[in-house]
Order: structure tokens, then C-alpha cells, then sequence
């Protein structure tokens, strides 16, 4: 008996051995995941990074199940990177070290967005902009830099034609924000001024309170009958106060830089009257953003941006390629670079998420790295400071060359 059992016990061990190596093969095939996503969440435009943020998290959130089934934990990093592009090149350092991350949705500052995409070019590692749009980021060759909103040359353009096709004016005065994005919107927009024949009687640089009051100096001098403001919402709300204050009432126009709810907390009554474009816009503005809304609003207790629609898309352009690249195994950084060129994501009229996975439209990119078919809306802020579509416009990059 005492030899049966001996044999028993030997058979019961060599059983609990096959059952822990097979424990450990399955947990050897199971990989972590990661997609980054890389914005400004602190500091004075962190309302663009939280949007960013919390798009990204709905995205991984929805597909973790579906991740998890191939034996795969999806895990979504954020990484600050305070608008600054000199925080970018440290940040660039750290996901480049974890070879867990697949993929990048970031950056929103243009300047920022350069530095990674330099930095991450030798190892192909995937960036989707959900933000960033100068437009010379396209022209690098880069094929794992990809965005899912119109370049500053087509907000440039639309800003430049609305002037003078609806505002009727004869003079600009061009104010920047000193930003590799306040500078390229600018320098488009007066390219297409001085071919509509509009006058640029000024074009200057602001970032700072005594410049500021500088600015409303020359305006004033100016008499031009728009000011035009290329930059983000923290400069430009103080900007358009300062005109205000200073008795100034001429049209106030800028880019998708003020296309925040933190612009007119700042900016306050001083907002009204303001119109800008912008590639984001009202969420409501898309037929089938119920379902997001609703989500974000239960997951945030507020209303959700235009940027966390794009984040939302942008995120799940990238995992979308991830699976595509990987099957049931792990794709390398290079597979995923390639297969997020080839994404065909549908335009969803539909809530069925299980049809459809987008809520800007179709998405799909040229060669360089453009969305093939993007919106751009002209906006106004009315005197209860609501945002009114003024204007819908279809981009498509190929008009842009």
C-alpha cells in the first residue's frame, strides 16, 4: 500500500508539474500591450491633454475584451509632455526604452510631435496625431507618422477665403503665438490673403503680457478690419480680452487653437463675436456621436470635445492596425508602422460597434501620411457664447499640393 501510494504521490506531482508548465507557456504567449498617449496634461493647455487622455482611455477600454480573447492585455500609458518639445526629446527616450509599447497616439503640439516623430523613425515605432497640424510634418518622408485632422494649410486657406468672401475685408493684421503651429497657420493664411488680395499691414509675435499690450497698441494704429490670432487658446483669450478692453471691436479670427471650452473661461464675454476654423468641433456635429457622448459623459460627468472624438478615433486607428499586424501574436513596432498606412476604417452611421469603430467618418491615409478625406469647420461664437457652424468643408489633401 505504502509503495501504491508513493506511486500515486509521484504521478500526482509529475501531473502538478505538466499542469504548472503549461501555466507558464500560456503566460509566456500572453504579452502586455501598450499604446501611449502623449499630450500636454498639465500646465496652461491641459484641457487638450486631458481630451486627448480620455478619448484614448474609451478606446482601450471598448477593445480590451477583444484584446484579451487573442491573450493579450491592452494597457493604455499617458506621458506629459507640457507642450514643451524639450520635455518631447527626454519623453522620446522613455517610450522608446519599453519595448512593450506598440504605438503612440500624440502628439497635440506640432512642435512636439516633431520631436517624436524624429526621434522614433529608426525604430518605426507608430505616431497618430490626433492634434498636430503643421503642415511640413508630412513632408519628411516619415512612414510611421500618420494624423486624422487637416493640416494647417487647408484651416489657412478656409480662414484666408471666409475674410474675404464673408467678412468683406480689405486689411489683416496677423498676430502669432511664436509656436511652430501659430507660425505655419499664419504663414498660410497670409499666402492666400496676399492671393485674394488682402492687405497684411502687421504680422508679429506675442506670447507675453507686455507684448500683449503691444499687440493692442499696433492694432489700434492699424485700423485693419480683422485681427487674425495663429496660436493656442491660453495666449489667444488674453489677447482678445486685451482688444476688448482696449475699446477694440474689430473681428477677431483664429484657428483650431481656440476650439476649447477653456477658451471662453478664459476669455469670457469677451469671446463673443469670436469665429475661428477648426479640423474638431462639435461632437454633435457627427451623425452617430450618440453612443460616445454618452459613454464619455457617464465615464467623465462632462460633455466631451471635439479633440477627445479625434483622440477616440485616432486610438482606435492604431489598434485597429496592431491586430491587423499581430493576428493572435505580437507584431514588432515596424509591422505596426506598415499596417496603419493600410487601415480602411468605414464611416459609421450606426451605434453597432461591432460595424464600426469611428465617429469623424472613413479613415484612411495617403502615402504621406495625410488623412485622404478630413472636415474642416468655420465656426462663431454667438453673443451667449455657443459655437455656430458658419461653415462645412470637405478636405481632401491632393487640392492642398
Amino acid at each position: 500500500m505504502q509503495r501504491v501510494k508513493g506511486k500515486g504521490k509521484g504521478k500526482g506531482l509529475a501531473v502538478s508539474a505538466l499542469l504548472l508548465a503549461g501555466l507558464v507557456a500560456g503566460a509566456a504567449q500572453a504579452a502586455t500591450l501598450k499604446v501611449a498617449v502623449v499630450g500636454p496634461m498639465s500646465g496652461d493647455v491641459s484641457g487638450f491633454g486631458t481630451e486627448m487622455r480620455r478619448g484614448a482611455e474609451l478606446a482601450v477600454a471598448e477593445q480590451a475584451a477583444a484584446f484579451r480573447a487573442l491573450g493579450h492585455e491592452l494597457v493604455l500609458v499617458p506621458f506629459d509632455d507640457q507642450a514643451s518639445a524639450t520635455v518631447a526629446k527626454s519623453l522620446a527616450k522613455t517610450l522608446l526604452a519599453d519595448s512593450s509599447i506598440l504605438g503612440v497616439v500624440g502628439a497635440f503640439n506640432s512642435s512636439v510631435s516633431n520631436v517624436l516623430a524624429q526621434s522614433f523613425a529608426s525604430a518605426r515605432l507608430a505616431l497618430i496625431s490626433p492634434g498636430s497640424t503643421n503642415d511640413l510634418l508630412t513632408t519628411h518622408g516619415w512612414t510611421h507618422f500618420s494624423r486624422v485632422v487637416s493640416p494647417d494649410g487647408a484651416q489657412g486657406v478656409a480662414a484666408a477665403n471666409y475674410i474675404a468672401d464673408e467678412l468683406k475685408a480689405k486689411s489683416v493684421f496677423v498676430v502669432s503665438d511664436s509656436t511652430a503651429y501659430g507660425n505655419g497657420l499664419s504663414k498660410v493664411l497670409m499666402g492666400t490673403l496676399k492671393k485674394r488680395k488682402v492687405a497684411v499691414p502687421s504680422y508679429i509675435g506675442v506670447s507675453t503680457p507686455a507684448q500683449i499690450a503691444d499687440a493692442v497698441r499696433k492694432v489700434k494704429a492699424s485700423g485693419a478690419d480683422v485681427v487674425y490670432f495663429g496660436g493656442t487658446y491660453d495666449v489667444g483669450a488674453d489677447l482678445v480680452k486685451a482688444l476688448r478692453a482696449g475699446g477694440i471691436t474689430t473681428t477677431f479670427m483664429g484657428g483650431d487653437g481656440l476650439d476649447s471650452s477653456a477658451f471662453l473661461k478664459q476669455a469670457g464675454i469677451a469671446g463673443a463675436g469670436v469665429v475661428y476654423t477648426t479640423v474638431f468641433g462639435p461632437v454633435k456635429a457627427f451623425s452617430n456621436s450618440l453612443t460616445f457622448s454618452g459613454r464619455y459623459q457617464a465615464a467623465y460627468k462632462a460633455r466631451p470635445e471635439g479633440l477627445s472624438v479625434y483622440a477616440y478615433d485616432a486610438t482606435n486607428t492604431l489598434l485597429s492596425a496592431i491586430r491587423a499586424a499581430g493576428g493572435k501574436g505580437v507584431a514588432t513596432r515596424a509591422q505596426v508602422s506598415a499596417a496603419v498606412r493600410k487601415v480602411n476604417l468605414p464611416a459609421c452611421f450606426t451605434s453597432d460597434k461591432a460595424a464600426c469603430s469611428t465617429v469623424t467618418g472613413a479613415i484612411g491615409f495617403t502615402a504621406t501620411g495625410e488623412r485622404e478625406r478630413s472636415r474642416l469647420l468655420v465656426m462663431r461664437f454667438d453673443n451667449v457664447l455657443q459655437p455656430q457652424v458658419a461653415k462645412v468643408q470637405i478636405i481632401d489633401p491632393a487640392t492642398l499640393k
